[in-house]
């Protein structure tokens, strides 16, 4: 039982982050499969979960990236957490800016067509 006494990570933790990891697997999968969840969205998801499945079953990737960065074991799960919240708050950022974008452009494009059709609403009623 070697490998996860060394790193800090208690057999039930491991078993813990496994089912969690298999069940965001599934939970991902099943999101998709109802369309409720895109398949670029899915990817980030589903990267985060393959990483908790290495963790739980590599331990000893947590002592290789501590003893790398000179961090504490949590410190690296957490670091390793915030970084994929930062990429997922950066990817919404980029969806939303252009989507906000978007947005801009189809109002203007409503607000031209609806003065056309102002427009044109009155030169029916002048000729008639």
């Amino acid at each position: 039982m070697g490998g996860y006494e060394q790193v800090g990570i208690q057999l039930q933790h491991r078993f813990g982050i496994l089912a969690l990891s298999i069940m965001l697997v599934l939970l991902v999968l099943d999101l998709m499969r109802r369309g409720w969840l895109k398949e670029r969205y899915a990817l980030l998801w589903l990267t985060t979960a393959g990483l908790s499945l290495l963790v739980g079953l590599f331990p000893g990737l947590i002592v290789a990236a501590a003893n790398l960065f000179h961090f504490q074991y949590l410190t690296v799960l957490f670091s390793m957490y915030f970084v994929f919240t930062l990429g997922l708050v950066m990817s919404f950022s980029i969806v939303i800016s252009r989507l906000t974008d978007r947005n801009r452009e189809l109002t203007q494009e409503l607000a031209l067509l609806a003065h056309t059709v102002e427009r044109l609403e009155k030169n029916i009623e002048r000729r008639a």
